[in-house]
């Protein structure tokens, strides 16, 4: 059964698939539909070509055999380079125009539709150069040369080359077409399957904030309800305290430990419900940290900065609860080896302050970076999994962020970025 559970698409994750199946088909139909009338044109336009070599043969051919028009004037006529009659060998019987002075079988092929008649394409030059076997041709010689008397022997092979750059201008258009409209294709296809995975993490993000929204109202109702009782075990524990005997005190101190421990998470959760902005006024950071730095009896090292002062507009206790928060998350990942935790603050050019706060600590893994601001979630054993939600909602609040890094070295750096407020110097 959980190997079949495990196996059971998320509804999510259906509606992916099926709305990712509905739009590629179409696109891939269109595209296959593309290729084939691309390739129709391509093989319509050498049709074209190859039916006009053969028409031009025929022309020279019928002018050979008459004395209608001379075959030079022919030749002409038909747009031919070159033309020539030559031996079984390659050699040359006559020549007119761009023609060889020996045949060069090996630059032909046979791919040609045209019966009889090898092939050779030049697409850099746009030439085109065909030959054929004449054995059954009759030829009249005065017609050729305009010359009587002269013996000539009959050619083996007939030669002619024909400019075809018209043609490769048409092929090399229809192939840009081609590749441009393929390409248009493929960034619809890109933009729109953008679009869509844009929309499921909006959908997402609402679900989520609508997940939020229910567990803010429930977690308001718990924690008033919880402060409730939790004032009468606290006025209770006050009296077993004075009425329990030495051996129970402990037992006692344990009860009330506990109790202010629930207490505390409850008036955090509290905090984090509450308006995030609070009642900001105009402090200086580099002040508030010194204020902060001898709770921790000497553990955070603060690198002094080259400005003497950090205006900025936080609600005092916030801003305390963010600091002291993220100092004493650095403090405890060091829990096992020695405490090193430093905190540096820097300004940039756009208007922000950054407060750098790196330890040396275990470090947070990859897969819970993204968790971590997560309300209630923690790696601790004793945490509550909210001091950094908070932290980056009171200072998302005043205008600033919080982010979590991998140090080199190992360890963690968390940067808390907030914008300057008020002259900068004095």
């Amino acid at each position: 059964m959980g190997r079949v559970g495990r196996g059971r698409w998320s509804p999510e994750r259906k509606e992916a698939c099926i709305t990712t199946l509905a739009v590629s088909l179409p696109f891939l139909i269109f595209l296959v539909f593309l290729a084939i009338m691309t390739s129709v044109v391509v093989s319509s336009e050498s049709l074209r070509l190859e039916s006009a070599v053969e028409r031009a043969f025929g022309d020279v051919l019928v002018a050979l055999q008459s004395a209608d028009e001379p075959v030079p004037e022919t030749m002409k006529n038909r747009n031919v380079l070159g033309f020539g009659y030559y031996t079984h060998t390659g050699n040359p019987i006559y020549t007119w125009g761009e023609a060889y002075r020996v045949l060069p079988f090996s630059a032909f092929t046979d791919e040609s539709h045209l019966s009889d008649t090898m092939i050779s394409v030049n697409r850099d030059t746009g030439r085109i150069e065909c030959m054929r076997y004449a054995e059954s041709i009759t030829f009249d010689l005065d017609n050729i040369f305009r010359r009587s008397g002269e013996g000539i022997a009959l050619p083996d092979i007939i030669y002619l080359a024909f400019d075809a750059s018209s043609f490769m201008e048409r092929l090399a258009i229809i192939r840009v077409i081609s590749i441009c409209s393929f390409a248009v294709v493929i960034c619809i296809y890109c933009i729109i399957m953008k679009i869509l995975r844009e929309n499921r993490k909006i959908r997402e993000a609402m679900r989520k904030q609508e997940n939020l929204v229910s567990l803010g109202e429930a977690a308001r109702t718990l924690t008033h309800e919880i402060k409730n009782p939790l004032s009468a075990i606290t006025l209770e524990v006050a009296i077993l305290r004075r009425a329990a005997a030495p051996e129970l005190q402990q037992d006692v101190a344990i009860i009330e430990q506990e109790t202010k421990r629930i207490r505390n998470l409850a008036d955090r959760v509290s905090e984090f419900l509450r308006n995030p902005v609070g009642q900001p006024e105009k402090l200086d950071l580099i002040e508030e940290i010194r204020k902060l730095l001898p709770v921790f009896h000497g553990g955070v090292r603060f690198i002094e900065p080259q400005f003497e002062r950090a205006p900025v507009l936080f609600d005092r206790e916030k801003l305390r609860s963010v600091l002291e928060n993220l100092m004493k998350n650095a403090i405890e990942s060091c829990e096992g080896s020695e405490t090193d935790v430093e905190v540096e603050l820097t300004e940039d050019s756009s208007g922000f302050f950054h407060l750098f706060i790196r330890d040396r600590g275990c470090g947070i893994p990859a897969d819970d970076r993204d968790k971590v601001f997560n309300p209630f979630y923690t790696t601790k054993i004793n945490g509550s999994g909210i001091g950094l939600s908070i932290s980056s909602q009171f200072l998302k609040a005043a205008g600033g962020s919080l982010h979590l890094y991998q140090r080199d070295g190992g360890g963690t750096t968390a940067e808390a970025a907030l914008p300057y407020h008020g002259d900068l110097k004095v």
